[in-house]
């Protein structure tokens, strides 16, 4: 279809007067366009009602089965729903191009949507900006049927239809960069973070309301260099510990240290630090850097480095003088007086182990684990284990079943965990209770499967049987055990948990990252 303004054989004078008249109309219109989207499109739309003879318009959009006018002229409320259904657009979105409908009381008398809107006659087109179908463009009489459609009149329709859709796009385009501007904002004024924002000189240019709070601060602290400001400058070091790390990340290389600071109130505290550079055309262009407060880290782990320290000092080497005495009396005495002896003894050692225990888990949950995880052989590990639960009960079985070779990633007291699942199938099996071990190559890992012929593990106790203190219904333990093997074995890498065993018990399966 041809331009009117070109003048081709099918245009008057006439049509080409209406249609440089509203092409001028609507030029006026989008230069004289608001803030908001609907302030920017609705002059728009009223160049097409008078120009393309009828009495509204409007833009709707479409989502699920909904039909919503977001824009429009005077007559058709902004906000208005219908079901999509119910409407002449539903038609339009399922043509391609501009969808013309005249005698709509004659035409459509069947069509819930004249039944609900009693219309004359019907344009619209799909708007399709880049991300796809966002609605309609309509013009709408209901008094008079339309008169002709003609080739101006599609021309300014499809100009409409692209100032709109350019519009949608820009709408869109200002939506995204609110929202993430509003991201970014909420990012950094996190109340859980110190951040600041320097030139690469170190000059402090921005910081979040988090930090500045807590030195009780405005922007007068801006355009300093950061160490000389008040959460650095309260100690030398600290100070000195900043600068020489924007020197680092000036070079372009992200820095980790901890800091202590204090607040205006007199409050210290202790922070993780990251300061980062930000780059642009290979040039460290700024200066990221954020502080965690750890405080309560720290002091968790100085209480655990306590409790460790008087595992380690007092109570094992109190109970290594108690054992060593027992020892001896058992020794040298007879009878009862024997018998007394040898049951401190076994308490002692008792003890003793469970104290090694705790202090594993201690250092394993404070990141400061006894030993590095290293390769180990399993197989000698199950039959030492083995060895030592089948010692519990003469009567019992354990029967193994170990492929050759398999290494697994773990430390030292790798034969107190097998060893621990062992001994409690033994106890909690009964006399006479059948065990089977068996451990093969799963993937990455190694897969270690204990099962018993006792009564079983209830579905509802699986998972809290692994947590500090529980016990089975049927258990006289401290409930330490098989927490102590679930810590160390999540410390590992691994995982643990229970399942029905084939021989009527329960059956504890370990991971192991394999070696």
């Amino acid at each position: 279809m041809g331009d009117p303004l070109d003048g081709d054989e099918n245009s008057d004078s006439t049509a080409q007067d209406r249609h440089l008249t509203a092409m001028q109309d609507l030029t006026a219109a989008m230069a004289a366009g608001g803030t908001s989207f609907a302030e920017r499109i609705e002059p728009v739309l009223a160049v097409g009602r008078e120009h393309l003879d009828f009495s509204e318009g409007y833009v709707a959009v479409v989502s699920d089965e909904e039909h919503e006018v977001v824009a429009s002229t005077d007559g058709i409320p902004v906000g208005m729903t219908s079901p999509l259904a119910e409407t002449f657009c539903r038609h339009t979105l399922a043509e391609d191009g501009i969808n013309v409908l005249s005698d709509l009381d004659e035409t459509l008398t069947d069509d819930p949507a004249q039944d609900r809107f009693d219309l004359r006659s019907y344009v619209g087109t799909a708007l399709q900006p880049q991300e796809g179908v966002y609605g309609t463009l309509c013009f709408v009489n209901d008094s008079a049927p339309l008169d002709g459609w003609s080739d101006w009149q599609q021309t300014l329709f499809e100009h409409l239809t692209q100032w709109v859709e350019a519009e949608i796009e820009r709408e869109r385009a200002l939506d995204t960069r609110e929202r993430s501007q509003r991201l970014l904002e909420a990012t950094f004024n996190s109340p859980e973070t110190f951040i600041g924002i320097l030139d690469t000189d170190g000059t402090l240019t921005r910081a979040n309301e988090t930090a500045l709070a807590f030195i009780d601060a405005d922007d007068t602290v801006f355009g300093e260099p950061l160490w000389e400001t008040p959460w650095w400058d309260h100690d030398e070091a600290v100070a000195r510990r900043c600068q020489d790390a924007i020197e680092r990340v000036r070079a372009g290389e992200t820095v980790r240290f901890e800091a202590e600071h204090i607040g205006a109130d007199g409050q210290r505290i202790s922070t993780a630090v990251v300061a980062r550079p930000v780059v642009a055309d290979g040039t460290v262009r700024k200066i990221i850097i954020e502080g965690t407060d750890i405080t309560d880290l720290k002091r968790h782990e100085e209480q655990m480095e306590f409790f460790n320290s008087i595992l380690r000092h007092d109570i094992l080497n109190g109970m290594t003088v108690i054992e060593a005495r027992a020892e001896t009396l058992a020794d040298d005495l007879d009878g009862t007086q024997a018998t007394y002896a040898e049951t401190i003894l076994d308490w002692s050692r008792d003890i003793v182990d469970l104290t090694q225990k705790v202090r594993s888990v201690l250092s394993t949950m404070s990141e400061d684990g006894l030993t590095e995880a290293e390769a180990m052989p399993l197989e000698p590990v199950i039959e030492g284990a083995v060895n030592k639960a089948a010692s519990m009960d003469e009567d019992c079985t354990v029967e193994t079943d170990i492929d050759d070779g398999l290494t697994v990633v773990a430390d030292d007291l790798l034969d107190d965990v097998v060893g621990n699942i062992l001994t409690n199938a033994v106890e909690h099996g009964g006399p006479g209770s059948t065990i089977e071990v068996t451990a093969e190559r799963v993937g990455s890992m190694v897969r270690l499967h204990i099962a018993d012929d006792g009564p079983g593990i209830s579905p509802d106790e699986r998972d809290t049987i692994f947590e500090k203190g529980e016990r089975g219904t049927q258990s006289t333990g401290t409930g330490f055990g098989l927490y102590f093997v679930s810590v160390m074995v999540e410390s590992y890498g691994g995982d643990i948990w229970v399942e029905d065993s084939d021989l009527g018990g329960s059956e504890f399966v370990v991971e192991f990252p394999a070696k």
